[in-house]
Parts: C-alpha cells; sequence; structure tokens
C-alpha cells in the first residue's frame, strides 16, 4: 500500500518538474516539450509553491517504517528534491542572476545540446523560439522587481553577463547559436535547411530585439546599482544571510553546519595537503624550498603550460582511454555509454569553467561528453590535465552520472535528481581513487592532483568568506593564488562563478570528505571482507543521493557483510 503511494507520488512530480521546467525537459530528451519554455511570471511562482507544499503533505501521509531499503532512497530523495525546490522558490535568485547564473544558457549552451529526432520535433523546436520573446520579457520584469528590492548581482557578473549578450547580438544571423542544433541522420537536407530558414525569421523579429531591451535594462538600470567587489557575497542583500545558510547546508549535504565550520575545514584541509604537496614538488623543482615556492614556480613556469589547444584536447582523448583498463579491479558496474571529449562552445569559452560534463540521454541519442575549455590554451595549466579528466569523466562524472541515468527498477525522477555534495564529492573523490588506481603518469600530474585537492579545500574559504563573513572579491583572489597553484585567469573566472553561485563551491570538499570517512569506516570495520568494488557499486547503485542518506545506505553495507 504504502509503496504505491511512493509510486505514485514519484511519477506525479516527475512530471510536474518536467512541466515546470521544459529546457530540462528537453534535454532529457522528451520529446512533448519541444514547444515549451519556462514561464517566470509571480503566477507560475505560486502555482509552484502551492504544488510543492502539496507533494510534501502527501509525502508525510507515507508510514517510512513500512517501506523497503530502497524505498527509503526513494523518500529521502523526494525529501531533498521538495526541500530544495521550496529553498528555490524562498530564495528567489532569478531575481538578481548574472555571470554564470544569468540567463545566457537559453541563447548559447542549451540548443547546442538538442538532439532533434524528427521533422516533428524540429516544427516543435520552432514554437519554443517563439516564445524566446516571452522569456527574456519576463526575465527583464522579475529583474527589475529584484532591483527595487535591492537585490542586484555584482557589477563585475553584470558586466559579464553583457558581454555574453553583446557576443551574442553581433554574431550574423546565420551563424546565431541557436541554430547550432544536432539533428538526426533520418533527416534530409532540404528539411534541415528549410528549418533553418524558418528559424532565422523568429530569432530575428522575435529573439533578438527581446534579448536586446534585455541587455539595455541590464546597462541602464542594473548595472549603475550592482553591487561592488567589496561586496561580492550574497550577504549585502536583502535577505541574503538567511539565503546562503540554506545553500550551504544544501550544498554541504549537512543540515545544521555553519559558515564557520566550512570555513576552517577549509583552512585545515590547506594546512594538510602542503606537506604532500611540497613532497612532491621538490621532485619537479628540486630548487624550490617550501610549499609556497612550488605554487609560485607552478604558476609561472612556461613548461606549466599547454602548447595549443590540440594538445589540451588529446592528452585528455589519451587519458580517458587509459582510465578504462583498470575499472573491473574497482566497480563491477560500468556505464553502457562511451565518453567523448569535445571543446565547449567557442561562443560561451570566454566566461565558461575550465572543464564539465554532459551527461548521456537514455535512449542513446546522446551520449556522455567531457567539455574541455580550449580559450587561450597557452595560459592554461597542463599539470591539471590527468585529474581534471579524472574528474569530470572517468573514474569520475561519466561513471557516477551515466550509472545513475542508466539505472533500473527506480522512479524515473532518481535518475535525475542529485545531490550536489554526492556528485561533486565523487568527482573529487574520483581524482584521488585516480592516483590508487596507478593512472597519474607522472609528478607533474600528481602536483596537479594535489593542487586541485588544495583549489577545492580554497572554495570553502572563499566562499564562506565572501558570503558569510563579507569578504571583498580581491581578498578572494589573493588567498586563492596564495594556496593552489590555480593560474590567474580562472581565479578571475572561478571566484566569479562562486559569487553569482552561493554555495554550490562549497560541495566538492564537504563530499569528497564524507564518502572518504565512510570508505575508511568500512575498510576498519569490515577489515578482510572489505572489497572496495562492492563498496563502490553501493555507493553508486541509487544515483546522486544526499550524504544523510549515503551514509545510511554504508551502515546497512557494513552490517549486512559483517553477519
Amino acid at each position: 500500500m504504502e509503496n504505491n503511494k511512493l509510486q505514485q507520488i514519484s511519477s506525479d512530480f516527475f512530471q510536474n518538474s518536467l512541466a515546470s521546467s521544459p529546457t530540462s525537459a528537453i534535454m532529457r530528451g522528451y520529446k512533448e516539450y519541444f514547444d515549451q519554455i519556462e514561464d517566470f511570471t509571480e503566477e507560475a511562482f505560486y502555482r509552484e509553491e502551492q504544488l510543492v507544499n502539496e507533494f510534501i503533505s502527501r509525502l508525510g501521509n507515507i508510514e517510512f517504517t513500512s517501506l523497503s531499503d530502497r524505498e527509503k532512497v526513494t523518500y529521502g530523495m523526494l525529501e531533498f528534491a521538495l526541500s530544495s525546490n521550496k529553498d528555490v522558490l524562498l530564495d528567489k535568485s532569478w531575481e538578481f542572476g548574472a555571470g554564470v547564473s544569468g540567463y545566457t544558457g537559453y541563447l548559447i549552451d542549451y540548443n547546442q545540446r538538442l538532439f532533434i529526432p524528427d521533422v516533428e520535433s524540429a516544427d516543435m523546436l520552432l514554437k519554443r523560439l517563439e516564445l524566446y520573446e516571452r522569456l527574456y520579457s519576463q526575465i527583464a520584469e522579475v529583474q527589475k522587481e529584484g532591483l527595487l528590492n535591492n537585490r542586484v548581482a555584482t557589477k563585475r557578473n553584470l558586466l559579464r553577463t553583457i558581454d555574453q549578450l553583446e557576443n551574442y547580438l553581433n554574431t550574423p544571423l546565420g551563424e546565431d547559436t541557436l541554430l547550432l542544433v544536432n539533428f538526426s541522420t533520418d533527416i534530409g537536407e532540404s528539411d534541415i535547411s528549410s528549418w533553418k530558414e524558418k528559424a532565422k525569421k523568429i530569432i530575428e523579429i522575435n529573439v533578438r530585439p527581446a534579448v536586446l531591451n534585455y541587455l539595455n535594462q541590464l546597462k541602464t538600470d542594473h548595472l549603475p546599482n550592482g553591487r561592488s567587489d567589496e561586496k561580492s557575497g550574497i550577504m549585502w542583500i536583502e535577505g541574503g544571510e538567511e539565503a546562503y545558510l540554506r545553500a550551504l547546508r544544501k550544498y554541504t549535504g549537512h543540515k545544521n553546519t555553519t559558515v564557520k565550520e566550512v570555513h576552517n575545514i577549509g583552512l585545515s584541509e590547506i594546512e594538510r595537503l602542503k606537506t604532500e604537496f611540497f613532497d612532491i614538488g621538490k621532485n619537479v623543482f628540486p630548487a624550490a624550498s617550501s610549499p609556497e615556492e612550488v605554487i609560485h614556480k607552478m604558476q609561472t613556469e612556461p613548461a606549466m603550460r599547454y602548447e595549443s589547444k590540440e594538445q589540451m584536447l588529446q592528452i585528455a582523448e589519451d587519458t580517458i582511454e587509459r582510465s578504462y583498463k583498470p575499472l573491473a579491479k574497482w566497480f563491477t558496474v560500468f556505464p553502457k555509454s562511451p565518453c567523448k571529449v569535445l571543446p565547449a562552445p567557442t561562443e560561451s569559452e570566454q566566461h565558461a569553467p575550465p572543464a564539465y560534463y554532459v551527461a548521456p540521454l537514455p535512449d542513446g541519442s546522446r551520449e556522455g561528453t567531457y567539455f574541455l575549455n580550449t580559450y587561450k590554451a597557452e595560459t592554461k595549466s597542463v599539470f591539471e590535465a590527468e585529474s581534471v579528466a579524472f574528474h569530470e569523466a572517468i573514474p569520475g562524472h561519466h561513471l557516477d552520472r551515466t550509472i545513475a541515468v542508466e539505472l533500473q527498477d527506480v522512479p524515473d525522477f532518481q535518475r535525475y535528481v542529485a545531490s550536489t555534495a554526492f556528485v561533486e564529492g565523487w568527482g573529487l573523490y574520483a581524482e584521488q581513487l585516480a592516483n590508487e588506481m596507478g593512472l597519474y603518469s607522472n609528478d607533474v600530474q600528481q602536483l596537479g592532483r594535489l593542487g586541485n585537492d588544495a583549489w577545492r579545500a580554497c572554495r570553502l574559504v572563499l566562499d564562506t568568506g565572501m558570503h558569510g563573513m563579507g569578504w571583498s572579491r580581491e581578498k578572494a583572489i589573493k588567498f586563492f593564488k596564495a594556496n593552489s597553484p590555480i593560474e590567474a585567469i580562472n581565479a578571475e573566472i572561478e571566484t566569479d562563478r562562486y559569487i553569482a553561485w552561493p554555495g554550490q563551491a562549497c560541495s566538492y570538499k564537504m563530499g569528497q570528505l564524507k564518502i572518504e570517512e565512510l570508505r575508511r569506516k568500512a575498510e576498519n570495520e569490515l577489515g578482510d571482507k572489505f572489497d572496495i568494488r562492492y563498496f563502490h557499486d553501493e555507493v553508486l547503485c541509487d544515483g546522486g543521493i544526499t550524504l544523510p542518506i549515503l551514509e545510511n545506505k554504508i551502515n546497512t553495507f557494513i552490517a549486512n557483510y559483517r553477519s
């Protein structure tokens, strides 16, 4: 009885999530949403709030103790998803989104990930393009409301959004990024050509004028009122301190954590890493006399930079190919989808993160893809090549996200809803696991592994410093450069990302530490009975679960193997 209730709520919740976020639905391959787009109105927000409260009430009426262990995981993930949605509606971050959290993705990124299976879907997508006029008018309106309530982005992140919008509008119509969709080979060239001509007319008449109006509003109204670098954190806007604490607890997976606690964990991790960092650093830079000197040499030595875009991509491909070979010694469950490597889209590369991963679709129409930002390749650090590939691809996100998408016998929502602390924690754990697997090719790449670990530790300090302690952007960047080998261009891009996305940067290190803690517990309590393959399978077999759910699962895993 109770499991039937749970299945029904899971199904209803998933259908509602698709309807409320058509873009996410399209990215997941749901064809029926190709002619829809998000609704950014007070009426839509109110409807969503009522639905969330209704789901919470329905879930609360289920007798938790009568559920199976796997059903309890589903229950917990529904709780997490509903709580997250409630926080989003409470925080109203759409009122001050800019930079990485702005709305340029609708123009630059999303369409390039779309797979168009047939002519009917292509025609539906034209109707979606017509809705861009409404979308950007609504975004302009909600951000105008935010401005009236002293809720505005930083000047710098507003400038990033303005720059992206101007670049988009300056792109020749025939090269518009909204045209860059992936058509099925079953669609003929004449149909594709016809679609593009229709799309160009819509873009010219509906899309670009609306984007221009929004751009002008940002320049005229928002930019003069944008927060300065001195007030970089969300704590400086109305309701910001409370919003940050909610974000911090969601992204770290710890319901009762504090700003100071997370900040101090970051400082402690930085100090812990310095000894190992110096031990390996001496092998690469024999003249170095301190960890700080190793960091300086990594930041300044020409040999620590890539030679070209082509070299970046080649190393990534070679690293991923090599990482498949020892997997069977560490896992028994593997992704079906291959992992391909592509450069980040040219249109967004200037402001995009150094690397990111896009999961495959369950039907195989889109492969798992590791995007590598090759912008100004000669300025970027070659020592990060392998650790980043392990994080984004194998044994990192390609493993955990693809296994999640390919899960059987779980509600549909569970393949996609994920705790960031789990997903990014696994990615960082994977960087260190790759070392155990013998995948790093030399000491330079080992330094990159440690440097990236220090980078994630710095995030705990920077994020809490800016959003919870009043740090300036300059102070954050200075700390970043002093305690990690990150190059200058990425130090600035990354810091601005943390400013625009409060709390998210803390998920990596906090998630990694919890996974490592649970592994040590399992190893200590099971002794000879411990098998790393089954531990990893247990971690990954239910999708992107929250850290409390993971802890419960591993405790049960230990108890079952002990008996």
